[in-house]
């Protein structure tokens, strides 16, 4: 992985923890778009980190994934309202495994109790 683009539904503080080099969404400008962030990642090759909230599901990225393919590759994290400690504890504890994931996937979802990768099927 190149570098990683930070959801703004995701703390700034993942820019400095994760062992990969990151800019948070907003490093792009006040509140950009998904498509813009989409197409700004696509453009550099790097991979995008998003979350799902308890109110509505961030399927904008997934959606686009399953119709383009990657580039950019997604890593959608799925836990629902966890603390800001508890979501850095499970990306930093699960971030070797990710990253195996995205060497076969497009996609990595991050859920409570297991990881999962998904490829854009052609046919």
């Amino acid at each position: 992985m190149k570098h990683l683009l930070v959801d703004e539904n995701l703390p700034n503080s993942l820019v400095a923890l994760l062992p990969v080099e990151c800019s948070h969404a907003t490093d792009l400008g006040k509140q950009p778009t998904d498509r813009q962030l989409w197409d700004h990642a696509r453009l550099h090759d790097w991979t995008i980190i998003t979350r799902d909230t308890i109110l509505t599901r961030d399927t904008d990225f997934f959606d686009r994934i399953m119709l383009h393919g990657s580039p950019p590759k997604v890593i959608w994290v799925r836990l629902g309202n966890v603390r800001r400690a508890a979501l850095e504890s499970i990306l930093l504890r699960t971030w070797p495994d990710i990253l195996r994931l995205l060497g076969d996937a497009d996609l990595v979802e991050i859920h409570p109790s297991k990881l999962e990768g998904f490829s854009r099927s052609i046919g």
